[in-house]
């Protein structure tokens, strides 16, 4: 990546874009410190993120990645894991926040349920709808998506993000997405190629500009039109 400058204010619900490739998750990586950064530098609070200590800084944030990692454990446990004084009360919001308390009432155990390693008895959608549940567990101040909600219909979809703005009001949110319709109620829209950025607005001032984004909100408009004839 190179020349990437770019403020988020507390509270903003920010969303990144790009082909693959473009430099979206090594971004993100850089804010819990998966990867360091190797020039310039990167604020939290004024605070140089090399000076907060790694255990604190990752204990604020709730990261959920690309390929979702589940423990050969209870739902519950799944959920509660690396959160200390997590109650059954706990567990529950947070699933009614991913949407997935419909799925668990459904199961004979509820979230006592074993899921096996790797989520193997869930479906994508529930596995990537329990590592949300997990991230808003942990109450964080910055969550982070990355393609998160690839694999949940857009009914779905909509009712997280907006049970996650709620959640989230004064903490920020940052997500991944390839979908427009994810993005589109976003604070701010960043559009990243070849690790720069090269286009930032609203989605209104974006399609207006006529650039990557326009053009791919174009196309996904015209796919939505071809599934419904």
């Amino acid at each position: 990546m190179r020349g990437v400058s770019l403020t988020i204010n507390r509270g903003e619900f920010v969303a990144v874009m790009g082909a693959s490739g473009s430099g979206k998750s090594t971004l993100m990586n850089l804010i819990p410190r998966l990867y360091d950064i190797t020039g310039g530098e990167l604020l939290i609070d004024g605070i140089s993120i090399k000076q907060i200590p790694v255990e604190t800084l990752r204990s604020n944030i709730g990261y959920v990645p690309q390929e979702t990692f589940l423990f050969s454990d209870t739902i519950a446990g799944n959920i509660s894991y690396g959160v200390d004084n997590g109650t059954e009360e706990h567990v529950t919001t947070a699933s009614e926040v991913s949407q997935l308390v419909k799925d668990v009432s459904e199961f004979p155990k509820g979230f006592e349920t074993m899921i096996g390693e790797r989520g193997i008895t869930l479906s994508g959608g529930q596995k990537q709808r329990a590592s949300i549940a997990r991230a808003v567990m942990r109450n964080p101040k910055i969550l982070i998506l990355d393609d998160a909600l690839s694999a949940v219909d857009t009914y779905t979809e909509e009712e997280i993000l907006k049970r996650l703005r709620s959640v989230m009001k004064n903490r920020t949110s940052i997500i991944i997405s390839h979908r427009i319709s994810t993005v589109k109620d976003a604070d701010m829209i960043v559009v990243l190629n070849n690790g720069e950025i090269t286009e930032r607005g609203t989605h209104e001032e974006l399609v207006a500009f006529g650039g990557i984004y326009a053009e791919l909100y174009q196309k996904q408009l015209l796919e939505e039109e071809l599934r419904q004839l």
